[in-house]
């Protein structure tokens, strides 16, 4: 009796424990962006290197963007997307650090050169400051980010760009009508 109460103990410890484990990591973020930028230079595209969070709402929406098969459609041709967690990417935080010229939070984007230079990013100039626009949402975030699709993939034409701009407005959180506030 003793010997399986000793059994049934020792199978029960290696599950708790096991419940205990942190969660497995991804990749090494730099391996990812390595991977990345070494098929941008197979292709001669850029990279839209994208930073975010598990816990991050706005990151769900940038993924949701670039995941929509029309802006797959327009953009793969001319971008390798890749997304580095800066939670669960090893060295996530210090890649992030790297492009992100001030801390602003996630999400934050940068387009790369195939060579590894920052063509534009999301971080907008607003009185003599850099500030995150993240997920672009707002007027003024929108116009920074359609400013800098046109300078990092100059070949788009004005309708895609039109086309790319019209999914990102779909791809985040509904607004209000000025009629539903009443």
């Amino acid at each position: 009796m003793i010997r399986a109460l000793l059994v049934s103990m020792l199978v029960l410890v290696p599950t708790t424990v096991r419940a205990d484990e942190p969660k497995p990591k991804g990749p090494p973020a730099t391996d990812v962006l390595a991977e990345a930028m070494t098929a941008a230079k197979k292709d001669g595209k850029a990279v839209f290197l994208a930073f975010g969070s598990p816990t991050c709402g706005w990151c769900k929406y940038l993924d949701k963007f670039t995941a929509r098969p029309a802006v797959a459609k327009t953009l793969t041709p001319h971008v390798v997307f890749v997304k580095v967690d800066v939670v669960d990417n090893p060295g996530g935080e210090k890649l992030y650090e790297k492009y992100a010229p001030e801390p602003g939070g996630v999400p934050v984007w940068v387009f790369l050169s195939a060579e590894g230079k920052v063509l534009a990013d999301s971080f907008a100039e607003e009185k003599g400051k850099k500030q995150n626009v993240g997920f672009p949402y707002e007027p003024t975030e929108l116009a920074h980010y359609e400013k800098a699709l046109r300078t990092a993939l100059p070949k788009l034409t004005d309708a895609e760009v039109t086309d790319v701009m019209k999914e990102l407005k779909d791809a985040g959180p509904k607004r209000e009508k000025k009629d539903d506030k009443k």
